[in-house]
């Protein structure tokens, strides 16, 4: 059992902890709760991991039911997904400070009614990549399993980011800028390479295998 879902596990974890990025999120959060006592930090960080499990929930579950009725295919998605992975990727890898900036809320983001959906849970947490990648590893044909799998990754994700959050202010002093965009430089490699494979797959499976069965 173990050994059947640790492959997809493994993927989906280092996936979706590159797109979700924990690391980029922490000194924005850091920002946004300036002056707020830990307490409150913390319960911040886990009402906005609540609502981000539920966004990839639903996009998980529903989201390929939707791309069906536009008649899109699974393939053509992951095509689609894994360009859009690249992009960020190489944004991360090249200019890791345009990607902090992306993420970065506008002024009226941090009113206190809010903050925890807006801009945390998305599009921080949960933003285009984590619900593109979310739909991917549980798009038609994945085994239950493999949909086990990629919950699993995806709530630890999330715990470790609500830890990241809690002690936010600590994690970026011992970091310091340069540390984080080393760390944002290496994870942007890693998910240049997953992305590559994704449009591999997609152009592999929906033209060449149809072409060669044609």
């Amino acid at each position: 059992m173990l050994a059947d879902i640790l492959p997809a596990f493994t993927a989906a974890f280092v996936t979706l902890f590159i797109v979700i990025d924990p690391i980029l999120v922490t000194p924005i959060f850091a920002s946004l709760t300036k002056g707020d006592a830990p307490r409150e930090r913390l319960r911040i960080a886990f009402m906005a991991a609540i609502y981000a499990v539920g966004i990839l929930m639903l996009f998980g579950f529903a989201g390929n039911a939707m791309l069906h009725h536009l008649g899109v295919t699974l393939e053509a998605f992951r095509a689609a997904m894994g360009i859009i992975l690249f992009i960020m990727g190489f944004r991360m890898f090249f200019d890791p400070d345009s990607e902090t900036q992306a993420k970065t809320p506008g002024p009226k983001a941090s009113a206190r009614d809010n903050i925890a959906f807006f801009p945390l849970a998305m599009p921080m947490l949960a933003g285009p990549g984590a619900i593109a990648t979310v739909m991917l590893l549980m798009g038609p044909g994945v085994t239950t399993l493999d949909k086990t799998a990629t919950i699993s990754a995806m709530l630890i994700v999330l715990i470790i980011a609500v830890f990241m959050m809690a002690f936010a202010s600590r994690i970026g002093d011992v970091l310091g800028r340069t540390g984080m965009n080393a760390i944002t430089r290496i994870l942007g490699m890693l998910l240049m390479a997953l992305s590559t494979q994704y449009v591999f797959d997609g152009v592999r499976v929906g033209i060449l295998e149809k072409m060669s069965a044609g």
